[in-house]
Parts: structure tokens; C-alpha cells; sequence
């Protein structure tokens, strides 16, 4: 994958031909509005001008597709015209791009990220990068370099494009699953061109691991990765516990952008993850709950096949509190789709957990249960869930709007900031495509490591706990997770740093008919 090209050559083309195809043709066939008895044209837009010298609008109605039907100034009335001339339809016609002028994706390749570069520099003459030098150490003991190495090791499945023929007449087939790389490193992109302005030196390679464990690993072997001071990716879990075995003991920086299991990479501090893991999650939604909610009664819902999640949620109970001998929480096991719970909701407010993500019918039925039995009291109860249940698609919206439902994510981008209006003005500017959730993660990611590598030196995930940052898609709050190789230890004195992990979750609320953020 050339880092300068993952969109341009391929993506953008294929974003660009649906635009014609359902922008343009859908606005051909588009029915006459007469909903206020104006006339509208295509070339006329509604009420601009009267049909007649006296003001009035004309009685009569264009025909869908216009052709020797014309308006004559002089009578004021639209006649037809015998010989009126029919213009051909517009098309579309395809023309090759040289591949000189636009590159197309290949499976690796190094993209010279460096703002400054000094035309009399024989250090590194064939790619031009600046030459490394220590310039100083940090607080952190960290080494303060001249320039970094930042490689992204990402799916990008190009061994995957299909189709395609030279002549242009048929478009090659790009498989959905690398949309999540192509889309996280285009925003990649845009941030590395804002720090230009900033000086900040980065030489950046991209590289393709294919979403397999034998290429990532053979990726792992070369000398690009192996002097990469920070790793951006991959994906899958095996691919991630690869990668972050191979950074152990070394001056070596690994940030997993995406996954959320927990377990990765144990007792190896230079592992950075990104993604909350569930147990973030289920802290963050009890904490809010009992903070913000303060409801009489906080009751956690699970099926018999589920009661075991509700443990966790306990213990964390008992150390919220400050008292291990506190009375738990009241649990709900629901057996039967018509379980009354009308008992639970007697009182001034009943706040529901329900750390349920992957039965959609249980979350459904749980949902009809509340909504049936408080359509009246819809202001006394709160159900709290999880990120799977943006995206359930059986449950009746009235469901999440009766239950008040609250879920915790990783990411929320609200479409009406202007930072984020903006971002998705100048991504489809560059790139013709409207940017996913990818793209706005894959910006704010490259952009706070890129300066805190800058700032910090290559010991950098030391410093992240003492520098939070608000952000597009989320907020950075990393803390250290910690490891005790003796679990019968008195103390935490000889604790170590397990890996890092980001500990802010967003709590969203669905009102209106759509989630938004309340935290």
C-alpha cells in the first residue's frame, strides 16, 4: 500500500461513479412538486417569477420530462412547438488515468513524512528521510530524537481487488472490509499534513498486513517495522498480540486502534490500547448511573445464560462504594418473555443494567417489558446498555424511547460540531467520499501520538496520563493498567505497569428518535 494514494486511485472513483449514478440520474426522473400550485422547472425554481405580466402563476404544470412543450413571452403561455429541437441526455464517459499521475494501491510502501528537508543531505540520499539523532532525554528518561519512524500496519487486503479492465469499461471491485483501513488511514493523512505546519518530524511507512498472521509476522521481520519507533494497527486480535510481543523490551511503541479484548498483552508497558475493554465499559455505565441517575433502585437484568456478567458489576459496586461489606445490588434474572416487572418500578426511579451485547431477542423482549409496563412513568426509569445495541436492528425504536435506554461507545461524532462539519468538508474535498467513523479515529489517533512521541520522546506512553485531550470522535483519558506478579502481595509496591488503555466511555442517551452524548 503506497501511503500517498489509498483512496485516490481506486476509492474515489468508485465513490465518484455513485454520485453520478444516484445523484444525477435520480434528479432526470424526479416527479413534478405542485403541492402549492406553483409551477416548477428545472431551470425555474419555484415562485421566483411570475407566470404573467400581472403576477399571477400559471394554472398548467410542466410535463415530467420536458421536450416541445416552451413558454412564449409574448402570450404568456406555454405552447407546443412542431419543430422544437430534442438535446441528446447527458453521460457519463470513462477515461483511463495514467498510472504516473495516480498511482494505484500496491501492497506496501514508505511515505516520506517530513516537512523540513534539507536538499544538501547525504545521510539518506534514495528516500530522502531526515537522519535520527538523540537530542536530548525527557523527565520520563525518555531519548528526545531529531525525527521518528511511524509504521501502520494495516488490512488493507489489496490481494483482494477484483475486476477492472484497462479499456475502463468495468471498475474494480474492492472488498467491504478494507473500507475500515482505507477510511482509518485517509484521516490518518489529513492529520499527518496538519502537523507539517508544526515541524514535527515523522518518516512514515505503511504496510499491508492482508488480515493474516503469517504476512503481519513476516512484516514484523523487516527493517522499516523493526526501526519503527511508534506502530500504528493491526487489527485482529492474533495479529495485535504478534505485533505487541515483537515491541516487548524494545524502544518500541504499539497502539492498537481497535480492539477491545482485554488480555492482549500482559506485564508489557509498551502497549498502548485505545478501545476501552468491556469491564470499562460496565465501570463507566455503573458510574454514571449511580452518579447521575441516583436512582432509588439500581437493579441489574441478565438471562440464566448471562448471570455470571453480573459479577463484575458487584465487586466494582463494593469499590465504588468505599465499603466491601455493602449490600449488593438487587439482581433480576429474566426466565420467561412475560416476566412482570411492574413491581420493580414502584418508587421515584429504577435504573436498569443490563450488560447484555450479543442476544439481540433478550435486549428486545427486556425492552418491550419496560416500555409496556411505564409508558406512563417514562420519566422515573433509565435502562443502561451496550455499544451492540446502536446497531440492533429487530427492537422498535419506541422500545429505546419508553425504557429511556443509555449505552456506552468508544466513539461518538456529533455531526453538528463545526470541527467535525469541517473535517467532513475537506476528507470529501480530497477524497470525493463522505468520511465513516474510521476516518475521524484515524485523525485524531495519528494526530495526539504524532505530537506526543514529538513532546515526550520515544518513552512517550508515560506522559499520556498527565496530558488528556478532548477529541473529535471521543476523549483520551489513558491510565495505566497494573500488573502484580504476585497475586498473594500485600501491597501494590511491587506492581507494574500491565499495558495502558483509554478509560473515558461515552454514555449516549436515546431522545428524540437519536442517541446523543450526556457525559
Amino acid at each position: 500500500m503506497n501511503g500517498n494514494n489509498p483512496f485516490r486511485s481506486l476509492i474515489a472513483v468508485f465513490f465518484f461513479f455513485n454520485l453520478l449514478l444516484f445523484g444525477t440520474s435520480c434528479e432526470l426522473f424526479k416527479p413534478i412538486d405542485s403541492s402549492s400550485g406553483t409551477t416548477i422547472g428545472r431551470d425555474r425554481p419555484r415562485d421566483e417569477t411570475p407566470d404573467d405580466q400581472n403576477g399571477n402563476n400559471g394554472d398548467e404544470e410542466l410535463d415530467p420530462i420536458q421536450s416541445r412543450r416552451v413558454y412564449d413571452p409574448v402570450s404568456g403561455r406555454y405552447v407546443y412547438v412542431t419543430n422544437a429541437p430534442t438535446e441528446e441526455m447527458d453521460t457519463v464517459r470513462w477515461r483511463l488515468v495514467s498510472e504516473t499521475t495516480a498511482r494505484p494501491i500496491t501492497e506496501e510502501g514508505t511515505d516520506v513524512f517530513n516537512p523540513v528537508v534539507d536538499p544538501n543531505n547525504t545521510n539518506n540520499p534514495v528516500t530522502g528521510n531526515q537522519p535520527i539523532e538523540q537530542v536530548g532525554v525527557s523527565t520520563d528518561g525518555s531519548r528526545l530524537l531529531s525525527s521518528y519512524n511511524v509504521d501502520f500496519l494495516l488490512p488493507f487486503l489489496a490481494n483482494r481487488l477484483e475486476g477492472g479492465s484497462m479499456d475502463g469499461t468495468a471498475l474494480p471491485v474492492i472488498d467491504q472490509n478494507s473500507l475500515w483501513s482505507l477510511h482509518f488511514y485517509s484521516g490518518a493523512q489529513m492529520a499527518l499534513d496538519d502537523l507539517k505546519s508544526q515541524n514535527i518530524s515523522l518518516n512514515v511507512s505503511a504496510h499491508d498486513t492482508r488480515a493474516t498472521p503469517a504476512r503481519t509476522n513476516e512484516l514484523l521481520r523487516q527493517q522499516d517495522t523493526r526501526a519503527a519507533h511508534m506502530i500504528i494497527g493491526p487489527y485482529l486480535r492474533p495479529n495485535i498480540a504478534a505485533t505487541a510481543e515483537a515491541v516487548r523490551n524494545q524502544e518500541q511503541v504499539l497502539i492498537s486502534p481497535y480492539s477491545a479484548a482485554d488480555g492482549i498483552s500482559t506485564n508489557n508497558p509498551n502497549y498502548v490500547q485505545v478501545n476501552p475493554t468491556l469491564n470499562t465499559h460496565l465501570r463507566s455505565i455503573l458510574q454514571h448511573a449511580t452518579t447521575t441517575k441516583r436512582g432509588d433502585r439500581i437493579i441489574l437484568v441478565a438471562g440464566p445464560q448471562h448471570r455470571e456478567r453480573l459479577a463484575f458489576l458487584q465487586e466494582e459496586y463494593r469499590v465504588m462504594s468505599g465499603d466491601l461489606e455493602i449490600e449488593p445490588l438487587e439482581e433480576l434474572i429474566i426466565e420467561d418473555q412475560e416476566t412482570n416487572i411492574s413491581s420493580y418500578l414502584d418508587g421515584r426511579g429504577t435504573v436498569f443494567i443490563v450488560p447484555i451485547y450479543d442476544d439481540e431477542s433478550f435486549v428486545a423482549n427486556f425492552l418491550r417489558l419496560v416500555y409496556n409496563a411505564n409508558r406512563t412513568n417514562q420519566d422515573r426509569v433509565a435502562t443502561y446498555g451496550l455499544p451492540q445495541w446502536k446497531n440492533f436492528s429487530r427492537i422498535d425504536f419506541d422500545y429505546y424511547e419508553g425504557a429511556n435506554v443509555h449505552i456506552s461507545s468508544s466513539v461518538f461524532v456529533n455531526n453538528l460540531d463545526p470541527e467535525v462539519r469541517q473535517f467532513r468538508q475537506d476528507f470529501y474535498n480530497r477524497f470525493k467520499a463522505i468520511p465513516r467513523e474510521e476516518a475521524y479515529i484515524g485523525y485524531d489517533l495519528t494526530h495526539y501520538f504524532a505530537r506526543m512521541i514529538n513532546e515526550h520522546g520515544t518513552r512517550f506512553q508515560y506522559a499520556m496520563s498527565r496530558n488528556p485531550e478532548k477529541l473529535m470522535h471521543t476523549e483520551f483519558r489513558f491510565e495505566p493498567m497494573m500488573y502484580i506478579a504476585d497475586p498473594n502481595a500485600p501491597n501494590f509496591e511491587q506492581a507494574t505497569v500491565d499495558h495502558w488503555e483509554n478509560t473515558f466511555v461515552n454514555i449516549l442517551q436515546f431522545r428524540d428518535y437519536q442517541f446523543r452524548k450526556v457525559n
